[in-house]
């Protein structure tokens, strides 16, 4: 029960939101947005529907000319995988495929930035706009910088006008799933900062 009270929720969260980078539409070289993971049939998540249609807007917006996904689509999803996940959600709200590159090598938020670091030498980029959800934000960060790559942070969940939260939700089970969220982001910072990654 305690787990579920979104007074509680806040209370475990809150040294992440401290942890944070400003959210900023920085213009860059390219907008890298991370995946908060797929359904078995290729579509996304909420999460990152959430991320995909934030990266859409920064696109529309001219902050950069090019939208990275990374960890997009993995296995055991077939190809073609322009259809699937978050490309498709970017195309439908406007932005053109020859735009939209899908990294769908990386597993985990280290991988994505070394995978992305590879396309970003490639094609001679320097500066990335990262979208995320706000809790994930510092550990995306931290990896692209130690990467030597110039990052700025844009937080997906924050763009949109929040709510009052109803009396009757304050114990809600949904807060449970998302506690597990920063539970997992806590142990993924101690991991990272212990192996050098951060």
């Amino acid at each position: 029960m305690l787990g579920s009270n979104t007074l509680f929720f806040q209370l475990v969260s809150y040294p992440l939101k401290y942890l944070t980078p400003e959210s900023t539409k920085h213009p860059s070289d390219a907008i890298v947005v991370a995946s908060a993971g797929v359904h078995k049939s290729g579509a996304p998540t909420p999460g990152s529907t959430l991320r995909a249609h934030a990266a859409a807007k920064l696109y529309l917006e001219g902050l950069a000319p090019i939208v990275i996904i990374t960890g997009g689509v993995t296995e055991p999803y077939l190809h073609p995988v322009n259809i699937k996940g978050m490309a498709i959600i970017l195309q439908g709200m406007g932005v053109p495929s020859h735009d939209i590159i899908i990294e769908n090598r990386s597993a985990d938020t280290y991988k994505n930035g070394i995978e992305t670091a590879k396309i970003l030498e490639r094609l001679k980029l320097k500066t990335v706009l990262l979208v995320s959800h706000d809790y994930h934000l510092f550990r995306l960060v931290s990896v692209f910088k130690k990467l030597g790559i110039e990052a700025y942070a844009y937080a997906a969940n924050q763009s949109y006008l929040k709510t009052t939260i109803p009396w009757w939700r304050y114990f809600d089970w949904a807060n449970f799933n998302r506690l597990q969220t920063i539970v997992h982001e806590y142990l993924g910072l101690l991991s990272y900062k212990y192996s050098n990654r951060i």
